[in-house]
């Protein structure tokens, strides 16, 4: 890539990190004066706890503060409320007492989701809608059914039951309790699940996941269970502790192929993952943040001695991401993340790197560059083409579905990212060096918490075309 491009990356991105100086703060001017709220009254919670909804709300009754800074409480309890993907719609209002001006009542009106999902699953199986496309194959799908309830009992609670055929087969049941004690600061999350396979990428050839098929047999077979603790302190820290169990099997042809695919050219892995994490979270809406930042780490040890074909692992993972409102349609956003692993030895079964999930350079979703260590930068300018708006369906009787918010984004972007492999760099050509990619994109936003991006990118190979995601771009 040339130096000009890779600077160009560079100060793009330390130029959004470190100017501040666009924020913008909206007050009421002249409302410094004192007020006291009175009471906050909640409507709208058919099903969800009143307690869920006060957990949420970060001023109480008989609070003392400026009129101002009550409104952009108001406006954060909002947002707070709209994060925890219980309600579709919330909207606030402040009113004065009528005998004593200085006294104000404070509302929160929900309009709840629906909460109960038998749907049909359909899905493709490849890391990204767009390497899918590339074969319009059906066969590597998934269909069946998944039924979820989120928010079981009214308390936020996800019970999850999965029946998956298909490519990817598998059976499982999940359970979220957010809030185990009267504080509602503690949780647990348990999950079981069984999966099969006829086929499976199993290494590389220039940076591109190779692929085995049995029709007449299972070529993977995995059991996998874990459980994981919780911690919310306050509104925006969370903490995290996990322990999981896999059992993977797998046929002796993916070891005549790829010897490394478990450890020691066994077709057997068995292994304990151990998680710890923390987490920061100020933005203002978590699936299509806007404004606020972002921050996380991540500490997972990937065997702990107990079986013998266990790996040796450990690694780091943090990330950052920071998103400013630059006038009432423009906002711009930046991320950095990036992990650091240890020395051992890792099969190919379990490293990563660029090209699962939405760490990846754009330009670049044909190709998974795995590795030990990566580097991922992205940065985003974006106008509101459409600001957010509401559309009304007529002739659907219920609330849940028949208000449906809208919006479209236009965005300019370019990405930087690096990844390290001293394992299986002759099959990875892209790593040990840097990547970039530039281009442009669409965004719309709707309800349910659905993003649709259809973006065009160009990498450095002149490689170029449209590509579909659905989640936000720096998420």
């Amino acid at each position: 890539m040339p130096f000009r491009l890779i600077l160009l990356n560079l100060f793009f991105y330390l130029f959004l990190i470190l100017h501040t100086g666009f924020a913008q703060v909206d007050t009421i001017p002249g409302a410094d004066q004192p007020v006291t709220v009175q009471e906050i009254i909640i409507t709208g919670n058919d099903l969800t706890k009143t307690s869920i909804v006060k957990r949420e709300i970060i001023i109480h009754q008989g609070d003392v503060l400026p009129f101002f800074a009550l409104a952009r409480a108001v406006e954060r309890s909002r947002e707070n409320l709209m994060n925890t993907s219980l309600f579709n719609f919330v909207t606030t209002s402040i009113q004065t007492d009528a005998n004593d001006s200085s006294r104000v009542f404070v509302i929160f009106n929900l309009l709840e989701r629906w909460y109960l999902w038998p749907l049909p699953v359909f899905e493709a199986v490849d890391r990204n809608f767009n390497e899918w496309w590339l074969r319009k194959d059906f066969s590597r799908t998934n269909y069946g059914a998944y039924i979820t309830h989120e928010n079981f009992r009214g308390r936020k609670e996800r019970l999850s039951i999965l029946i998956r055929l298909g490519y990817s087969q598998r059976l499982g049941l999940y359970y979220t309790v957010p809030y185990l004690n009267h504080s509602k600061n503690n949780g647990l999350a348990f999950g079981i699940s069984y999966t099969r396979n006829h086929e499976i990428g199993y290494g590389l050839q220039g940076s591109k996941v190779q692929f085995f098929k049995d029709p007449e047999s299972y070529v993977r077979k995995q059991l996998g269970a874990g459980i994981k603790y919780t911690h919310r302190q306050g509104i925006n820290q969370y903490y995290g502790a996990g322990v999981e169990f896999q059992n993977s099997h797998i046929a002796d042809t993916i070891l005549t192929l790829n010897n490394n695919y478990f450890l020691r050219n066994l077709n057997t892995q068995k292994i304990f993952f151990l998680t710890f994490e923390y987490k920061d979270d100020h933005r203002d809406i978590k699936v299509y943040p806007l404004k606020g930042y972002y921050f996380d780490v991540v500490f997972t040890k990937q065997g702990i001695g107990v079986f013998d074909n266990e790996p040796d692992l450990i690694s780091l993972t943090s990330n950052y991401r920071k998103y400013w409102k630059l006038s009432r349609l423009w906002h711009a956003a930046a991320g950095v993340k990036g992990k650091l692993s240890g020395k051992s030895f890792t099969p190919y079964y379990n490293q990563r790197g660029l090209g699962y999930g939405n760490d990846f350079v754009r330009g670049y979703e044909y190709y998974a560059i795995t590795g030990t260590d990566f580097l991922l930068f992205k940065t985003n300018l974006k106008f509101s083409l459409v600001p957010e708006r509401v559309f009304k369906l007529g002739f659907l009787p219920s609330k849940k579905f028949n208000l449906i918010p809208y919006a479209f984004y236009l965005n300019l972007f370019s990405d930087l990212g690096y990844v390290h492999d001293k394992q299986f760099q002759q099959l990875n050509p892209l790593a040990n060096q840097w990547l970039s990619g530039n281009g442009i994109g669409l965004d719309y936003v709707t309800y349910y918490d659905m993003v649709l991006r259809v973006e065009y990118s160009y990498n450095k190979f002149g490689e170029h075309g449209f590509f579909i995601h659905f989640t936000a771009p720096i998420f």
